[in-house]
């Protein structure tokens, strides 16, 4: 696994993500799980102010990093 990425925070990279169809890796920042890469990626489907959904799952934007891995 790369270890170059790319933190996507606001709509517009969210946008670039959704149409370049970006495999995104999701970081937890809280809980039992905080700084953990969650096994589950995918490209963005949706995302709102509040949330994100990848691979059918919905993410809250502030307790989740979104990251692009670059090759």
């Amino acid at each position: 696994m790369s270890n170059v990425y790319k933190v996507i925070q606001t709509d517009s990279e969210f946008l670039t993500a959704a149409l370049s169809q970006s495999q995104v890796e999701i970081l937890e920042l809280r809980g039992d799980l905080a700084d953990f890469v969650i096994d589950c990626e995918g490209p963005v489907q949706k995302w709102s102010p509040v949330s994100v959904k990848v691979a059918d799952t919905y993410y809250i934007r502030s307790e989740f990093e979104f990251r692009i891995v670059l090759a």
